[in-house]
């Protein structure tokens, strides 16, 4: 087994864990707390380096097209299921086309439909300049490539 595999497994055998002894109404002292935290935090952290390590090298940037319905975050995606690479734009500080375009890897075609249908909900209610959201009304694609995509931990990297 590789390191990878083995800090996968050990990091969801600690979150189990932790949803056990939660689930039990026990307290857990702030000491052990700490150091949960502090392990979740490392194991999270090397995971990500290996899959970052594991990446392979950044193809160009396709066309990207806009969502079916407006986004106050995600101005285009791209989705490649050969290579099962998504790109995405999002809105930019000084325009919505001035944003940064990501590269999110080995996200499978269930996780990307997902995502491009806004089936994730957000989490609050509020207002930018680029679009308005309701807390628990989708479709979302912020919320939906928040939950799906980036706490999914898949491999990404800024490719402009």
């Amino acid at each position: 087994m590789d390191e990878l595999q083995n800090l996968q497994e050990l990091l969801d055998a600690l979150l189990d864990q932790v949803g056990v002894a939660l689930q039990s109404g026990r307290p857990l002292s702030d000491e052990l707390q700490g150091l949960i935290a502090e392990q979740l935090e490392w194991l999270y952290s090397r995971i990500q380096e290996l899959k970052q390590s594991e990446a392979p090298a950044i193809p160009p940037t396709p066309k990207l097209e806009p969502g079916p319905f407006p986004s106050s975050n995600v101005n285009s995606f791209k989705y490649d299921p050969k290579t099962q690479q998504l790109f995405v734009k999002f809105h930019g500080d000084d325009s919505a086309d001035s944003g940064p375009i990501y590269q999110y890897q080995n996200v499978p075609l269930k996780i990307y439909d997902a995502f491009a249908s806004g089936s994730i909900a957000p989490r609050t209610s509020g207002r930018n300049r680029y679009h308005q959201w309701i807390k628990g009304v989708t479709p979302s694609l912020g919320a939906s490539l928040n939950a799906l995509i980036k706490e999914g931990g898949y491999p990404y990297a800024r490719v402009s």
